[in-house]
């Protein structure tokens, strides 16, 4: 598949959410929900801080730039996704389960055919199976955080240790790339931290 047809997918991916929150009129809920949405965003951006030398996974460019994609990512598409689902919210609790199984069900088949045509990338042992737990917590907790949004922000830093934790995200990065670091975080994408490990081993 080429790059030139891989940017489209992504476009339409973009363009699909986009109109998919204007046709079911979700976006008329914006000024209801935008804390939510923001709250989302902001998720979104700790991780690719906490995360920027072990991505476990990112959207592949195809001759976009990176920047570009998670930007687009980080301020319309998962804060949509999150608009749609909280402007559908049920009101019974059953139905309300029923509601979020089949919201994340829909996103990991969306996400998994995303993988399998090599538009996002898993790496350090990261799969869907750990995708939809990610969905769950985020459609979870930006429902929560209208209610409880204190209790939401302690669950949200409790997740981020347990991730940071079980994908031993590199806090403090020891090898000497640390000294190039402007420059390489214009450029950076997740081999380049094997890269310059490999390179650090060879002269130590």
């Amino acid at each position: 598949m080429t790059k030139k047809r891989k940017r489209r997918q992504h476009i339409v991916l973009i363009l699909s959410i986009i109109m998919l929150s204007i046709f079911n009129n979700s976006i008329r809920d914006i000024p209801k929900y935008y804390k939510n949405m923001l709250y989302v965003s902001s998720v979104n951006v700790v991780y690719y801080f906490l995360f920027r030398r072990h991505l476990v996974w990112e959207f592949i460019p195809n001759g976009v730039h990176w920047l570009v994609i998670r930007l687009v990512h980080v301020l319309i598409v998962t804060p949509f996704i999150t608009l749609m689902f909280l402007s559908n919210m049920p009101s019974e609790l059953f139905r309300q389960v029923i509601y979020l199984i089949r919201f994340v069900l829909i996103a990991c088949v969306v996400e998994y055919v995303a993988h399998k045509k090599k538009l996002i990338l898993f790496a350090h042992g990261w799969n869907i199976l750990w995708s939809s737990l990610i969905y769950v917590k985020m459609l979870v907790y930006s429902y929560l955080f209208s209610k409880r949004p204190l209790i939401t922000l302690v669950l949200s830093l409790c997740s981020i240790v347990f991730f940071v934790y079980k994908f031993k995200a590199p806090l403090r990065v020891k090898h000497f790339s640390k000294y190039f670091e402007p420059v390489v975080d214009l450029y950076y994408h997740t081999f380049l931290e094997d890269l310059f490990s490999n390179k650090t081993r060879k002269i130590f």
